[in-house]
């Protein structure tokens, strides 16, 4: 795989097209030191991206927590965003959308500093996310060390770029112990999500995940509870312990990278892949709205 800082093409970047390796920052880059870095991923499918509206909705809200805001209006990122994958000519790829702070001071504070904006697209290859076998073979799970800590302690709401490290400590520490992800917990001891999507949980046809108290609000996750409501799956959301992993006769992830894949196994417990209706249900459901045969109207905050 070509390392991002070494491809071609071009990408939009404060509100005009350049070439790919011009698309550079300064070192003293408040959102590189301080973490005022926001960001989305977005799915390219047949060319047109998924959810689009919705995700820039949830970047400007994700800015707005970090307490700036975006510079350009919703609909001139929408048009950037689809002049990208136009340039780039991909039909089946990924967007990735940021927001950050500018090189004006290096402190803590930064009420005057500048904001950029940019927009990349590539296409993904098979296995970027986790094993082209996935679906069929399912990913395992490990509980990692890290929590995901409450919202009085940090902006949990926003997709900032500093939320993630927790993610990346425990999944690197989750592939060197031979898992593909890690499922953490939050301040509570309760289940909460994976690294960088969410869990669901199926028992005897019902569909269980968490709340959101502690992350951000999934679009994908919404789309699955939509999907849910389409298809006659109950659905309960609500605060799940640990024990629940052993409880659950299957388990999957969902999020934008990683579409819905099923979970294998959690630490010690191992789930049968074969014969979960919920799930097949539920991923087959999802192709057809990614395919755009099928509609789903989402109710969410960031569509406020």
């Amino acid at each position: 795989m070509i390392p991002f800082d070494q491809r071609s093409g071009r990408l939009w970047y404060d509100g005009k097209l350049v070439d790919w390796p011009e698309a550079t920052l300064h070192v003293l880059t408040h959102g590189l030191h301080y973490a005022s870095s926001v960001f989305e991923g977005v799915r390219i499918y047949g060319g047109e991206p998924f959810m689009l509206r919705e995700h820039i909705a949830r970047l400007r809200a994700s800015a707005r927590i970090l307490d700036f805001d975006l510079e350009h209006a919703d609909e001139t990122l929408r048009l950037a965003t689809l002049e990208v994958v136009a340039e780039a000519g991909i039909t089946d790829g990924y967007v990735r959308m940021n927001a950050w702070r500018g090189s004006e001071v290096i402190q803590t504070a930064a009420l005057k500093t500048s904001v950029h904006t940019s927009v990349a697209a590539w296409e993904i290859p098979a296995g970027y996310y986790a094993a082209e076998d996935a679906l069929e073979t399912g990913i395992a799970l490990v509980t990692a060390d890290y929590r995901r800590p409450s919202p009085q302690y940090a902006p949990v709401k926003s997709k900032a770029a500093g939320n993630y490290m927790i993610g990346t400590i425990s999944k690197n520490q989750a592939l060197r112990a031979g898992f593909d992800d890690a499922l953490l917990l939050d301040d509570r001891g309760l289940i909460a999500e994976s690294t960088g999507a969410h869990v669901f949980f199926t028992k005897d046809g019902t569909l269980h995940t968490p709340t959101t108290r502690c992350t951000i609000d999934g679009i994908t996750r919404a789309c699955v509870l939509g999907l849910a409501e389409q298809l006659g799956i109950p659905a309960e959301v609500g605060d799940l312990a640990p024990e629940f992993t052993a409880e659950a006769d299957g388990a999957f992830v969902c999020g934008t990278a990683c579409e819905l894949l099923p979970v294998s196994r959690i630490d010690d417990h191992r789930y049968d892949l074969r014969g979960n209706l919920v799930i097949k249900q539920l991923i087959d459901g999802y192709r057809e709205l990614v395919a755009g045969a099928r509609k789903l109207e989402l109710h969410h905050p960031w569509k406020q």
